[in-house]
């Protein structure tokens, strides 16, 4: 291989920093306990010596390891080292509180090794217990994860130093990676059912980065990120350390965290950061907390990525409160971020707008996968070097996913407008099937968020014996305002056609007030959660 074939895979990155960077930190964790840092000798010597144990272990290039932790700088170090291995990295992080999920992960990626934590109480490993029986010294032998032969225990509770105890491993077994090779799974969301896994090659997650730094406009000698997202989910992974070794700030969540908004402001003051990963639910909280009145500094150099749903200009009220700038970021687990933009202005900015995409072929088509002109809603199509090449082990999904001519069919409701620029509302799966009418919830919730009385508003369906679904509008009213579902409907109700077909009108049947919305692991607000809430309040309305 080349030199320029070497730095294409991730392991050759850690190596390189680490020799151009030795004593630099480039990940900083904060909890209740304290801060942890890692520089860029760290993050190279303890991700090969724990390829190392893994080799100790009988793992093999091409194994596939599941990783269970949460954000610290154990997850951050096995993920690392899983690939330095030579193996294939798979998040599976809890959603389902039996476990269920991910015994799937484990299953659908022919998992060799887990790694868990054995110390916490309710953390993922205590739901995949009931799952696996009995551990004897490590080893696994259950008719219910057929593959998997080996757990992996990584402590932190009881004084316990896994970090330190990899420093006493013995060397790593040189390993040829290349860049072809596999590097992760990253699972997707799993809304409308058991997640599917999305296969990430070393070179493609190189892309991923480059294409990460240059969309929201990052430089070496003075960015500082921090982000809330996972590392194991597309959102939150480590591109900028790999692309420009820029520095990471995180929450340690395997440690005890009182109050997530204050740590989380805390670290960004204290370490400077430029930039921070947020979901809008987040930056929301962030604006309503007194302590950041007095922070300007830190107000001044922050730009915000919202990342998880679509951006609404109303969100602009967080801009002057809590950073400078945002950004509303698009992107997919199966393609990874796509486009962005930046704006600092509410008046320059318009609800939905997520930029042109300088990574990707992007287009919007009808129904007959026909391409449509500016200001047309349709189906957002994507093509590029960055695509995924097919789900794991599920090949009707793959052949649904995709068109003859190499099309990604994103499931996305967007369109153009006359500067070329990409306006995403939403995924076309969230519609309401009212009746014979299909109502899609980010047009209703357009009009919606007009209202006085409205903080934030999402539109989820409830069941109707003749009709399948009524719709129901779930409002976050103002604060400090006493807001009534009457007041909010007769301000909001002439906002809609309506005629004696009642299943023609886009007019929600319910208005109902909640304190907030139900968010995924991911940070993305969980409609199918909401729905449930909502069936259950409406049930009882006269």
């Amino acid at each position: 291989m080349s030199a320029d074939d070497v730095q294409q895979t991730i392991p050759a990155r850690v190596r390189h920093w680490a020799q151009i960077y030795p004593d630099k930190e480039v990940f900083v964790f904060y909890n209740d306990e304290g801060r942890r840092a890692l520089t860029c000798k760290d993050v190279h010597i303890l991700s090969t010596k724990f390829a190392a144990l893994l080799q100790r272990r009988g793992l093999k290039r091409g194994d596939v390891v599941c990783n269970t932790l949460t954000n610290s700088p154990e997850r951050l170090i096995t993920d690392f080292g899983i690939m330095a291995a030579g193996c294939v990295a798979a998040n599976a992080q809890a959603l389902l509180a039996d476990g269920t999920d991910l015994l799937h992960v484990i299953n659908l990626s022919s998992c060799r090794l887990l790694i868990g934590d054995n110390t916490l109480p309710g953390g993922a490993w205590d739901l995949l217990k009931p799952h696996l029986g009995e551990i004897l010294d490590s080893k696994v032998k259950s008719s219910n994860a057929p593959n998997l032969e080996m757990v992996e225990f990584v402590g932190v509770k009881g004084g316990s130093n896994y970090l330190e105890m990899l420093r006493q491993e013995g060397d790593q077994v040189p390993v040829e990676v290349l860049p072809t090779d596999t590097a992760l799974y990253w699972a997707t969301s799993g809304s409308t059912g058991f997640s599917k896994l999305v296969p990430k090659t070393h070179e493609v997650m190189i892309l991923h980065s480059s294409s990460f730094t240059k969309m929201f406009q990052m430089h070496q000698l003075n960015t500082k990120v921090y982000s809330d997202r996972p590392l194991g989910w597309a959102g939150g992974w480590p591109y900028v350390f790999i692309d420009m070794a820029i520095p990471v700030v995180m929450s340690d969540t395997r440690g005890s965290i009182r109050d997530q908004c204050q740590l989380s402001w805390e670290a960004v003051r204290k370490e400077r950061c430029t930039t921070a990963l947020l979901t809008i639910a987040f930056m929301k909280k962030l604006a309503e907390r007194t302590y950041i009145q007095n922070s300007d500094d830190v107000i001044q150099r922050l730009m915000c990525i919202c990342t998880g749903q679509p951006f609404a200009k109303h969100c602009f009220e967080f801009v002057g409160k809590i950073c400078n700038s945002v950004s509303s970021a698009y992107g997919l687990t199966e393609v990874g971020y796509v486009s962005s933009y930046i704006c600092q202005k509410e008046e320059d900015f318009k609800d939905n707008l997520v930029g042109i995409s300088r990574q990707m072929e992007v287009k919007v088509v009808d129904e007959q996968f026909e391409e449509l002109g500016p200001g047309k809603d349709g189906q957002v199509f994507l093509r590029g070097d960055c695509m995924f090449k097919g789900y794991i082990n599920n090949p009707e999904a793959t052949k649904a996913a995709f068109t003859d001519d190499g099309w990604f069919k994103t499931n996305d409701i967007g369109h153009f407008d006359e500067q070329g620029r990409l306006f995403v509302e939403g995924r076309q799966s969230d519609a309401i099937m009212h009746g014979e009418y299909i109502i899609y919830p980010p047009w209703v919730e357009k009009n919606l968020r007009t209202c006085p009385y409205v903080s934030e508003v999402m539109v989820v369906p409830v069941p109707h014996r003749d009709l399948y679904h009524e719709v129901c509008a779930c409002i976050i009213p103002k604060p400090n305002m006493d807001v009534t579902t009457k007041m909010i409907k007769d301000y909001c109700d002439p906002m809609f056609i309506s005629d004696s077909l009642h299943e023609m009108s886009a007019k929600p049947a319910y208005y109902v007030l909640v304190e907030n919305f139900p968010l995924r692991p991911t940070g993305k607000p969980d409609r199918r959660a909401l729905s449930e809430i909502a069936a259950k309040l409406t049930s009882r309305s006269p």
